[in-house]
């Protein structure tokens, strides 16, 4: 049974004395049964936005409608936000695009179970006694761990909203469950109705997927139903193209897979990972080699970020940490050439580096439990001995710089400032006002 405020348990206990039976409905549902964590509880019932609104008032609950054609109302009660919304029907046009052409309200619950995806989305638990309601046998599902449509025929559902096929791999991933082979025919006979999906939506379902566990398991049915075209489209080339054996055990697909997998869950650094060799095939038409992959495909993964409207804050870290793969391959840079480089990356762009340094080579199927222990070892050494790590952490401004050297703004004020920064990361101790103002003169 759900954990819910005792002023909602209240309320629904009221509602029910009038004939309406408050339920809580879908995920949060699911998850109770299989005894993971419930973040959010969504509610539904067959009463009308205005109608919920006005009893909730009566009863001291703060309701307000946030989506009106689809029924939707907030509810906040003691603290916390429950999504109710109206039990209902939905009509679809041709295409995926994700938007009911009708809506109509029902008194139905059943009527509402069979609008819904899966069937284990389509439970629904008594908020009053915390009895279960299962009119497409969502229980059966979750019990055999199989997701189901919630129509006999799946291409029904599917077609209906094309972001569902997205999130049928999803679900998959992050619950564990295998998908019903009926369900997982039609998702791949529909990949295509991804086109008409807006790609905001697209990159919520793949950050979803990204940060979830199993993301080795949700890019590989991503790319066997077919939706790589109308998702990742650049990493299509990726596909079957072979890599030296004696470093990849895997083409350029399926190592940006196992790469991807081989991080922590932070979204910039996964993206990172997933993207670093998208421009290997750019690189072999170019030439035969892959030279400049590195930017290539910095160059490819901004396009790819840039189209799912991704914030230009994340995109800029991404395309750091790409640029920046190929750096030291060898291992033989000295520590002086490395701090110099960590300097330049940041803080945060040298964990990025050092993450996607370790997922790239545990990525390649031979040495899985890679860790640049070296690369570590440095970054703590310059972090417990207070190196700087941007121009702003040195001792001296611009305006010293200017003042000391009777210089104007200009491009030789910064030059000088990045050979300090430099000088400071291999000579940390040195990063003192009276060094640095006697430093500078050497740097003109």
């Amino acid at each position: 049974m759900l954990r819910l405020p005792a002023a909602l348990r209240d309320f629904a206990d009221a509602l029910e004395k009038e004939g309406v039976r408050l339920y809580a409905v879908g995920g949060c549902v699911r998850d109770a049964l299989l005894r993971r964590t419930v973040h959010d509880v969504d509610l539904a019932s067959r009463l009308l936005p205005d109608a919920l609104i006005g009893r909730a008032a009566a009863f001291g609950i703060e309701a307000r409608i946030v989506q009106k054609t689809l029924g939707t109302v907030h509810l906040s009660v003691d603290g916390e936000t429950f999504e109710h919304t109206t039990f209902r029907t939905e009509s679809y046009g041709a295409g995926g695009v994700h938007r009911p052409d009708e809506v109509h309200f029902s008194d139905s619950m059943t009527d509402d179970a069979f609008r819904r995806d899966f069937s284990v989305n389509a439970l629904y638990e008594s908020v009053t006694d915390g009895t279960i309601a299962d009119p497409t046998g969502g229980l059966r599902d979750l019990q055999n761990r199989v997701l189901r449509t919630t129509t006999a025929d799946p291409a029904t559902i599917l077609r209906d909203d094309g972001l569902r096929i997205l999130r049928l791999v999803r679900f998959a991933a992050a619950l564990d469950f295998a998908v019903d082979p009926a369900t997982w025919d039609a998702a791949k006979a529909n990949a295509a109705l991804l086109k008409d999906v807006a790609w905001e939506r697209k990159r919520q379902e793949l950050d979803r997927m990204l940060l979830g566990p199993r993301v080795f398991d949700a890019l590989s049915m991503l790319h066997a139903l077919g939706t790589l075209p109308y998702l990742l489209p650049e990493l299509c080339a990726c596909d079957g193209m072979a890599q030296r054996q004696d470093y990849h055990k895997y083409d350029v697909l399926q190592h940006l897979f196992h790469a991807c997998e081989n991080t922590e869950p932070v979204l910039a650094v996964r993206l990172a990972a997933l993207l670093h060799d998208v421009g290997k095939p750019v690189a072999k038409q170019r030439d035969g080699k892959l030279y400049a992959h590195d930017i290539d495909s910095a160059v490819l993964a901004e396009t790819m970020l840039l189209r799912f409207r991704y914030p230009s804050e994340l995109i800029a870290r991404v395309c750091k940490a790409i640029r920046a793969h190929m750096f030291d391959l060898q291992e033989t840079a000295s520590d002086a050439t490395v701090r110099k480089r960590f300097a330049r990356l940041g803080r945060e762009g040298t964990e990025d580096l050092i993450a996607i340094r370790e997922a790239d080579i545990r990525g390649s199927g031979y040495r899985t439990d890679y860790v640049a222990e070296r690369w570590r070892r440095i970054y703590r050494q310059m972090q417990t001995e207070n190196a700087p790590f941007s121009e702003r952490e040195l001792c001296v401004s611009g305006a010293d710089i200017m003042r000391e050297l009777g210089l104007g703004p200009g491009e030789r004020v910064g030059r000088i400032k990045r050979q300090l920064l430099l000088h400071c990361a291999v000579h940390p101790e040195e990063n003192v006002r009276s060094v640095l103002l006697r430093r500078m003169h050497d740097c003109l």
